[in-house]
């Protein structure tokens, strides 16, 4: 029972403000600390709190102010000052002896550790019993306690403090703790009785006179009594009015409390409805939690919200949404990632999703010492202090964070509203797991529709080339014997030569659909992939202008793969190709080359792929850009946004023949305005085959390779 909740916040907040009002001396924080108790669960009256909790609290607190107030606690709940934290607990019982009747039902919402009886013996007394519950083993300050509770209880309806008689105890020797609580009548009670007592006396009184010594003057005698009696009845009258204004002014404001909370709760059984309806609604994921933030802000009231998203490696947290932060706090959270693979992080957020538990601070200084510099500054751009983070999660699987705080109302957060977040968060959870899947789905539906198309576009694009390159064949050859016949000085030789240089143009744009259509001969074999994209070094050089900074960062692990090494120069040239024609202005061209493994969830999410480590190409340029509509179409054959004569629109298209005759995959990564980046990623050569490829053997590559290329997160467009 050491563990169980037994005793309300209500009892400890007691004592709070009494230490804080009478103690001043005495620390309050490292009180609660070293009770094991935080100050939201104190400040939190649905919260309860434990026999070790409430046990170390009394033990330290007797021992910093230096003597037991437990029973001075108990009376300070029905001061002024307290603001009559038991009001609410007894509106609806005028005065003490229905109050202490009914103590079994009041006792409830303070303690869970004994069974309360009482039974009334006179209009101003009452008997109490309290019998702690089987293995609940109270202290005997809890006894003190209670006593000081029926003390204030009583003078809760503006009496003096009661008499109590605690006639048997448990820890000396009882079976139960009894008390006989007894308080003097009230004075409209003394008035009537002292006018009751009176007017007989004086009547017997008169009459005796009377009838002994004829003292006479009746009508006198009557009046006055007809007087005393109606001025004592009009003056028990207003006392009993003014104390019943009184029980009145404490139910009322006892009602609007129950009222206020009342209010509060059918909000939130508002909220919950409508997260339910909106999110049911809601398919992807940018709407879901759109919808989430939405309602949030207007249903619950906290200042500001965060929504964060682990990336689908689960290895950094970034913002996706939230209201209430200024442009700059919002740059700052747009800018800003938590680094979730490291197990010696301490942060709240990353421990928040590490261990998918909620976290609640209510001070950020208190924990500052767990945060890098980095969230450090983070947290004062954002003016953190007090705020609750809670992991979103659905059947274990946490995928992100939500944060809220009050920063300008400061209303203090609560036990009640890491309830009410704890059962928000898993409908969240499930809602966005659901639009992850869909998302998905859309993915690799449409990735196996562009799949299908290109495939079919390939066969009928191969099928045309080929016969079409037949076709030229035969004409350059009739072309050769015509030219073959006439004398070099010919005026037809000069035509000639032009259906010759057309025949050639034509003869490439074949070569490029069957490059295309995967039907063009190649000669695979083991080769290591640093040492093709340094041997294009010159080359490259070349290729772009004296605007461009070209930097090729080559990965430090040898990477073979079967591939056919002039093919490959014909990818990387293409994409060179495009990248430059993509700065006119200028700019930086970066050729790159890293290992990577495709697991699952890379599969999962991009709607393609095959397990395994594959070798990577990436070259990034610092140009235009393209956009989502543009970039759906970029490996189209003859898909071209250049001006009419400047591109074929085969470029990519060779690119994604020649890869996917490699067994491998494009993906592209595209941010209008910022640059592109096109990852072309080869099944990496193992074993005794990856060992027979030889290491990079030019050394002015060498010297330019810079460790493993790091490429922006990508999306793709086609397998």
């Amino acid at each position: 029972m050491e563990e169980q909740p037994l005793y309300n916040s209500k009892i400890v907040s007691i004592f709070v403000s009494l230490l804080r009002k009478k103690y001043p001396h005495v620390d309050v924080g490292e009180l609660l600390q070293y009770a094991e108790i935080s100050p939201y669960e104190v400040s939190d009256e649905g919260h309860w709190l434990t026999q070790r909790q409430v046990d170390r609290f009394h033990a330290r607190m007797t021992q910093m102010v230096g003597s037991d107030i437990s029973r001075e606690g108990g009376r300070y709940a029905a001061s002024e000052a307290a603001h009559g934290m038991m009001m609410k607990y007894t509106f609806g019982l005028i005065g003490p002896a229905n109050t202490l009747l009914a103590i079994g039902k009041c006792s409830g919402h303070f303690s869970r550790s004994a069974a309360y009886t009482a039974t009334k013996l006179a209009d101003n007394k009452v008997e109490i019993t309290a019998v702690p519950h089987q293995g609940v083993e109270e202290q005997p300050y809890q006894c003190e306690n209670r006593i000081g509770l029926f003390e204030a209880v009583v003078m809760l309806f503006n009496y003096q403090p009661p008499e109590i008689e605690h006639t048997e105890c448990i820890f000396q020797g009882g079976e139960c703790c009894r008390y006989v609580i007894s308080w003097r009548k009230t004075l409209y009670a003394s008035v009537r009785s002292a006018r009751n007592r009176f007017i007989p006396i004086a009547v017997v009184a008169y009459a005796l006179l009377q009838h002994f010594w004829q003292v006479g003057h009746l009508v006198e005698v009557v009046t006055a009594l007809a007087f005393f009696a109606l001025g004592t009845s009009y003056l028990a009258q207003r006392l009993e009015t003014r104390e019943i204004d009184t029980a009145l002014s404490q139910v009322k404001e006892s009602t609007e409390q129950v009222l206020a909370q009342m209010g509060v709760n059918y909000n939130n059984a508002r909220m919950v409805n409508e997260v339910g309806q909106a999110l049911s609604k809601q398919s992807g994921i940018d709407e879901v939690l759109e919808s989430v933030i939405r309602v949030i802000e207007k249903r619950l009231g906290y200042d500001r919200a965060v929504i964060m998203l682990a990336d689908a490696r689960k290895s950094r947290l970034t913002f996706r949404t939230g209201y209430g932060y200024t442009d700059a706090q919002r740059d700052a959270l747009l800018n800003a990632s938590f680094d979730l693979t490291s197990p010696d992080a301490q942060g709240v957020f990353v421990t928040c999703f590490r261990d998918n538990q909620i976290r609640f601070v209510s001070d950020f200084a208190e924990v500052a010492h767990l945060h890098t510099p980095r969230s450090l500054v983070f947290s004062q751009e954002l003016e953190a202090r007090s705020f609750i983070c809670c992991p979103i999660a659905c059947d274990g699987e946490v995928l992100g964070i939500l944060a809220v705080d009050n920063k300008q109302s400061q209303r203090p957060l609560m036990q009640s509203d890491l309830s009410l977040l704890a059962g928000i968060a898993p409908v969240i959870g499930m809602s966005l797991r659901n639009a992850i899947y869909l998302e998905r789905e859309r993915r690799m539906s449409e990735q196996i529709r562009q799949s299908q198309k290109m495939e079919s576009v390939g066969v009928l694009a191969g099928g045309i080339a080929h016969d079409f390159n037949n076709l030229l064949t035969g004409m350059m050859g009739f072309v050769a014997l015509a030219q073959m016949k006439l004398k070099r000085d010919d005026p037809a030789q000069e035509y000639l030569e032009q259906v010759l240089s057309a025949a050639e143009r034509a003869a490439e744009l074949t070569q490029g659909l069957l490059a295309f259509s995967r039907k063009q001969v190649n000669h695979p074999e083991p080769v290591n992939l640093n040492q093709v994209v340094g041997n294009l070094r010159r080359l490259l050089s070349r290729l772009v202008t004296s605007k461009i900074t070209l930097r090729i960062e080559l990965s430090p692990e040898k990477l073979a793969v079967v591939a056919d090494s002039g093919q490959i120069d014909q990818v990387i040239t293409n994409l060179v190709n495009n990248a430059r024609d993509a700065m006119p202005d200028g700019g930086t061209l970066t050729i790159g080359t890293s290992l990577m493994e495709m697991n699952e969830e890379w599969i999962d999410l991009r709607g393609y792929g095959r397990p395994g480590r594959y070798a990577v190409v990436s070259v990034t340029d610092t140009g235009t850009g393209i956009d989502e509509a543009t970039k759906a179409h970029v490996l189209d054959p003859f898909f071209t946004t250049k001006e009419v004569g400047k591109g074929s629109g085969l470029g990519l298209a060779i690119v994604y023949g020649i890869v996917k005759q490699h067994e491998g995959y494009v993906e592209i990564d595209s941010t209008p305005g910022i640059g592109t980046t096109l990852n072309v990623y080869l099944p990496l050569l193992t074993g005794a085959a990856a060992a027979g490829v030889p290491e990079l053997r030019d050394p002015d590559a060498s010297a330019q390779s810079g460790g493993s290329f790091s490429s922006p997160g990508s999306r793709p467009i086609s397998p």
